[in-house]
């Protein structure tokens, strides 16, 4: 439920109403933790998700679980309960923290290696990534050994598919397109 409208409906006037208390800092930090609990938590998910559950008690629930949160935190998870949006509460979060990075001039760029990158390389891809765009870039680090070698960097909407995977799949399918052809 990360893209739905709804989701950044309540994601754009929780951080503007943040923006305006100087709390957006505090309210980022609260949907990191609640993301990242909701995603790690599969029976939560099914409380949230719940159509039989009574919003009173998903309410309750939240604020249960997430007794550590700021009052604006709290707010917006109560918001969320009373107005029966609690499937999309792991949308909403993101969501925050994405308008956050925005509000900040962050940006994340993910780059997939079969690999852990070392701080070295990770400095030399943070630095190239800085000359292509005027914005912070924070660098995260997804190993996926199905990749074989090279990388996978993806930053904002763009991706550049360096891997041998990808490049052993484009070398496949040339030799396939060309013994088609040779036998005609």
């Amino acid at each position: 439920m990360i893209g739905t409208r709804s989701a950044l409906r309540y994601a754009k006037a929780a951080v503007q109403k943040a923006i305006e208390d100087g709390q957006l800092d505090v309210l980022a930090q609260d949907m990191e933790t609640v993301y990242d609990t909701v995603q790690n938590n599969r029976d939560l998910e099914a409380v949230l998700q719940s159509p039989v559950i009574s919003a009173e008690l998903k309410h309750n629930t939240l604020q249960a679980v997430f007794a550590q949160c700021s009052p604006t935190g709290k707010n917006l998870l109560r918001l969320v309960a009373e107005n029966n949006r609690t499937k999309h509460l792991d949308g909403i979060s993101f969501k925050v923290k994405e308008l956050y990075q925005e509000h900040l001039g962050l940006v994340e760029a993910v780059a997939t290696t079969a690999v852990p990158i070392t701080p070295e390389l990770e400095k030399e891809i943070l630095t190239k990534i800085a000359s292509l765009t005027n914005k912070k870039v924070t660098l995260v680090n997804k190993v996926d050994p199905t990749i074989i070698g090279g990388f996978i960097l993806r930053l904002d909407d763009v991706q550049l598919n360096a891997s041998v995977a990808h490049q052993l799949n484009t070398l496949k399918q040339t030799l396939r397109s060309n013994a088609k052809s040779w036998q005609k």
